[in-house]
C-alpha cells in the first residue's frame, strides 16, 4: 500500500485518499497564519514500475491558479537530482501521471533548498577569506538570518547587498544566491576585481521559518516579508528588522532582490521607481545582463504580462505597504532592482526535461557579476 510522508523541512500536503494509485487524491494546505496556498512537497513510498495517477484536487482554489497552466510538476528519487514529470491542469485539479523507478520518489513545486544544505554550504563558504559568516538575528522559531560579508570592507568600497527568498516558496532565488556566492570565491579575474571594488552583503534566505514551515509566502507569523519594509516590526518581523538595521551601518550602492514568479515564463528585472538618473542605470544594467546570457530578457515583466502578481499584494492593497526595491532605493537613492525567475521555463531558452532548474538559476546568478562590475566600472 502507497504511503505519502510530509512531514519534514519545507514539507506540505494533505492526504485525502491514497487507497487506488489510479487515483490518489491529495490537496495543496495554506501558509500558517495566512491563506497563501500555493507550495507543494511530499514524498511517495510506493511499488516501482505502476503508473500512478496524483491529482491535487484543489489547485484552482491556489493563490495563483494560473500558474498551472504550463506547469510540469519536479520529481526526485533521491532529493538531489530533479526532473520534470508529465503534469496537467484539468478540471481545476492538477493531474500528475507518471511510472516511478523506484519505490521512493518525492514531488515539488520547485527544487527544495532545505535549512541543512544551507548551514553545510556557510560551513563550506566559510574556508574562504575573503567570506566572514554572522548571524544578525535569530527567527520566531529560533532559525538563524544568516549575513555571508565577502570581501574586505573598505571606505572605498561600494556595499552590494543581495537577499533572497524573502518568500519561502521561490527557492530558485536560493539557488541563484549560491551561484552568486560560488562564483565571487572562485578568484577568476572578474570576482577578484568586483571584491577590491565592492563589499558583497548576503542574506541568502531571509524566510528561514517560512521554509521550513512549507509556506509559499509568509514566515511564521504569516507576513510576507516583501512587504513589511516601511516600518518592520521588532517582534513580528525581525527578519527584515535586523537586515535594515545592518543597511544602516553598512550603506546600500545596489540591491538585488531575488524572487520566483508563479506566471511568467521569462527572466527579467522590475526596478524601484527613482530618479531620472537610476532609471537610466537600470535600463543599461539589464541591458549588459541581456549581452552576457539568454538566459535574460528584457521584453517581457509585469508591466508587459497581465499578471497578478505584479501587483503589490496579489489583490488590491491601495499601495500602503512597501517592498524592500522601494524602500533602499528612497532611503539610500541608489538602484535596487527585482529579479524574477520562472516557476515554468525561461521561454527563450526551453528545456523539456528541466524547465527553469535550481542549476540554470545557480547559472543565472553567475552571469549577473558582468554586469554588476560594469556597473561599477560606470
Amino acid at each position: 500500500m502507497m504511503k505519502i510522508s510530509h512531514d519534514f523541512d519545507s514539507g506540505s500536503i494533505a492526504i485525502i485518499d491514497t487507497n487506488d494509485i489510479n487515483n490518489i487524491q491529495l490537496a495543496l494546505t495554506t501558509d500558517n497564519n495566512d491563506n497563501t496556498m500555493q507550495w507543494f512537497h511530499f514524498r511517495c513510498h510506493t511499488s516501482a514500475g505502476l503508473n500512478h495517477t496524483i491529482r491535487i484536487v484543489n489547485a484552482g482554489e491556489s493563490s495563483f491558479s494560473r500558474a498551472w497552466n504550463s506547469y510540469q510538476a519536479m520529481a526526485s528519487y533521491d532529493q538531489i537530482n530533479w526532473f520534470r514529470v508529465p503534469t496537467k491542469y484539468k478540471n481545476d485539479e492538477l493531474v500528475i501521471n507518471y511510472t516511478p523507478k523506484h519505490n521512493d520518489i518525492s514531488y515539488a513545486y520547485f527544487t527544495p533548498y532545505d535549512y541543512a544544505r544551507q548551514q553545510q554550504f556557510i560551513i563550506q563558504v566559510q574556508q574562504s577569506a575573503q567570506c566572514q559568516h554572522s548571524v544578525l538575528t535569530t527567527t520566531q522559531e529560533r532559525n538563524a538570518i544568516d549575513l555571508l560579508t565577502i570581501g574586505k570592507p573598505a571606505k572605498d568600497k561600494k556595499s552590494i547587498w543581495l537577499i533572497a527568498r524573502q518568500h519561502p516558496g521561490e527557492t530558485m532565488a536560493q539557488w541563484f544566491a549560491e551561484g552568486v556566492i560560488k562564483q565571487l570565491l572562485s578568484n577568476n579575474s572578474i570576482s577578484q576585481q568586483l571584491l577590491e571594488k565592492a563589499v558583497f552583503y548576503i542574506v541568502h534566505n531571509m524566510n528561514p521559518d517560512g521554509g521550513i514551515k512549507g509556506n509559499h509566502r509568509t514566515n511564521a507569523h504569516g507576513l510576507n516579508l516583501n512587504r513589511q519594509w516601511q516600518s518592520p516590526s521588532k517582534t513580528l518581523c525581525p527578519e527584515v528588522y535586523y537586515v535594515q538595521e545592518k543597511m544602516q551601518q553598512t550603506g546600500v550602492d545596489l540591491l538585488l532582490d531575488i524572487h520566483g514568479d508563479e506566471e511568467i515564463p521569462y527572466n527579467f528585472i522590475m526596478p524601484a521607481k527613482g530618479a531620472n538618473a537610476v532609471a537610466e542605470q537600470a535600463k543599461q544594467f539589464k541591458a549588459d545582463f541581456t549581452a552576457e546570457t539568454k538566459e535574460f530578457q528584457t521584453e517581457v515583466d509585469y508591466d508587459s504580462f497581465n499578471s497578478k502578481q505584479g501587483r503589490c499584494c496579489g489583490s488590491t492593497c491601495g499601495g500602503k505597504h512597501t517592498m524592500a526595491s522601494q524602500y533602499v532605493s528612497n532611503t539610500y537613492g541608489c538602484l535596487a532592482l527585482v529579479l524574477e525567475m520562472p516557476f515554468i521555463d525561461h521561454n527563450n531558452q526551453p528545456n523539456k526535461l528541466t524547465g527553469w532548474s535550481e542549476t540554470r538559476s545557480m547559472k543565472l546568478g553567475a552571469d549577473i557579476l558582468i554586469p554588476i562590475y560594469k556597473f561599477l566600472s560606470k
